[in-house]
């Protein structure tokens, strides 16, 4: 259309009819989406606001879904971790009980391990057999341990980011249904 043929026709629209009854027929043409933003909320629902809302929406959504992804790689490999440590807590167990029962002496009061006799009269001598026929277990056990207790660390971390990403994402969503219902209102539905 030609931008003068256009102008054309506006002016004799404008001759045929009064100013006010080309406006009446415009914004009934319109309809509420011609009104002008009051001034008073033009700061909440000026277009660079919204569209910076709906930019916050998806990135908090993003953020979520990437907070999520690193809560889940913290957990890693716990349940190999949680298993190896049952294990180990039950080999000790089986060895130091082996070694008691294959190496207790008739007298009750020595055992013999490895070509070596080790006095078995009280608790602080039976404590530190144990220890010492069952060190390599133990040292690996110390190991899954430590794993575990740094896994444990790693979790709540992920765990404390994916709860702020989620009381953000919160926010945006409440300043944006607040800029919906504005709109809503403003558009004279409810």
């Amino acid at each position: 259309m030609n931008p003068n043929g256009a102008f054309a026709a506006v002016k004799d629209v404008l001759a045929a009819y009064s100013e006010d009854e080309v406006k009446l027929a415009v914004a009934a043409t319109i309809g509420p989406a011609a009104r002008a933003i009051p001034a008073e909320h033009y700061r909440v629902l000026a277009p660079t606001i919204l569209a910076d809302t709906v930019n916050q929406l998806d990135a908090s959504v993003d953020d979520i879904l990437n907070k999520g992804d690193a809560r889940e790689e913290a957990y890693g490999n716990k349940g190999e971790l949680l298993k190896e440590r049952y294990q180990l807590e039950n080999k000790i167990k089986l060895e130091e009980s082996d070694a008691i029962m294959n190496g207790l002496k008739p007298d009750g009061k020595s055992v013999e391990w490895n070509s070596v006799t080790y006095p078995f009269s009280n608790d602080m001598a039976r404590d530190a057999f144990r220890r010492t026929v069952s060190s390599a277990s133990r040292k690996r056990l110390a190991e899954v341990e430590g794993e575990l207790a740094a896994l444990e660390v790693q979790v709540s971390i992920a765990r404390d980011g994916w709860d702020k990403a989620v009381q953000a994402s919160d926010s945006v969503r409440s300043k944006a249904f607040v800029q919906g219902r504005l709109l809503q209102f403003l558009a004279g539905s409810n």
